[in-house]
């Protein structure tokens, strides 16, 4: 039924700001590629197949920070419908943070440049964006998009650490960072080439829990971590994941912990799906977390594995951004990059959002 003319809203009397900054710069059908040079997988084979599937003038190769500046400036100025990426996950969001800054620097007078689709290209270590998309063979996925198909895309959402200004995927303070910290290590600290070889598989994070993590995680102090909603905010019940809302601005945990998981994609690496529930909604990102033992994660590895881990040491949350405390401070990763370490983080879903389109492979659900 309609509602009365007396319930109408006059459109001269907007729910919402006008926003001049939504009329867009149109954009080109034309195909980016932008790989890291130093990446391991951009090898002599993967670069001649490349230069000879995509048009010199569209592949762009970053061998520094200021190199993929410059490529990334180009792009914009040259308003590329899409861009592909190549590299691991740490690679993936770099390029992501050089396109919103440089998108940002452009912006004139009542303008905003449209930011381009993204695909991924599996050409890292970490591939948690790659899995989340599907992408295939590299060379299928660019051969596809020249060709002239258009892929399904889903709405790619970003955190933003507030302080930064940087924004990535996915993120964790305590165990998840050390395992990340110690597995780079392990890999730096081997000297054989046939040893790095095979430390950077699955099996060589598996080796460096073992002999670096679960040690330290027995020998440091318990952090106490306080999790305060910025927004709006719900749990996730444990049993049925029914969507709980809470205060704006309500305490989301207070207690021991040993990790705090975030994420608008709920892949780490090698398909392992630490936030299951990262794609439940736009409008907010995934916060876990835990207080489980590492022992007991990985007795229970096949439904953590599959993100269908059901534990009272391991709690959901919903949120629009989060202020996180520590104790101690926690090692820290975002996009599987090493960050050091924190007790103090303040993060939030930013406001730009990205098309990602999906690839070649199976996509995992």
């Amino acid at each position: 039924m309609l509602p009365s003319p007396s319930q109408l809203r006059p459109q001269t009397e907007l729910p919402f700001a006008p926003r001049p900054e939504l009329r867009l710069v149109p954009r080109t059908n034309r195909v980016a590629v932008i790989l890291n040079a130093n990446a391991k997988r951009v090898n002599e084979r993967v670069k001649r197949t490349m230069g000879e599937v995509v048009p010199a003038g569209d592949l762009f190769y970053c061998h520094t920070l200021e190199e993929a500046e410059g490529h990334v400036r180009t792009i914009l100025e040259q308003r590329y419908g899409t861009v592909l990426m190549g590299g691991g996950d740490g690679t993936i969001a770099t390029t992501i943070n050089l396109l919103v800054k440089q998108a940002e620097k452009m912006g004139r007078g009542d303008f905003r440049h449209a930011l381009p689709d993204l695909g991924i290209l599996r050409l890292g270590t970490g591939n948690g964006l790659a899995n989340m998309t599907g992408a295939g063979r590299p060379t299928d996925d660019v051969a596809r998009l020249l060709a002239g198909e258009r892929p399904k895309a889903h709405v790619l959402r970003l955190i933003e650490d507030v302080e930064s200004g940087w924004v990535y995927p996915f993120a964790s303070l305590g165990y998840d960072a050390q395992v990340l910290n110690d597995y780079v290590d392990t890999v730096k600290s081997t000297k054989t080439a046939v040893g790095k070889a095979v430390m950077k598989t699955l099996p060589g994070y598996f080796w460096a829990i073992g002999t670096r993590t679960i040690p330290t995680e027995l020998k440091q102090e318990r952090a106490r971590v306080r999790v305060v909603a910025r927004g709006r905010a719900s749990i996730l019940d444990p049993e049925t994941a029914e969507e709980i809302p809470l205060e704006a601005g309500a305490t989301l945990f207070e207690g021991t912990a040993r990790a705090v998981a975030m994420g608008t994609s709920p892949f780490y690496g090698y398909g392992l799906k630490a936030l299951p529930h990262a794609l439940r909604r736009t409008d907010r990102f995934h916060i876990r977390v835990s207080a489980a033992s590492i022992s007991y994660l990985l007795s229970h590895l096949p439904s953590l594995w599959k993100g269908s881990l059901k534990s009272p040491d391991i709690v959901d949350f919903l949120v629009e951004g989060a202020d996180v405390e520590s104790s101690v401070p926690l090692p820290m990763q975002m996009a599987g990059d090493a960050r050091g370490r924190t007790d103090k983080i303040s993060v939030r879903l930013h406001e730009r959002c990205f098309r990602l389109l999906e690839g070649t492979g199976k996509v995992i659900e």
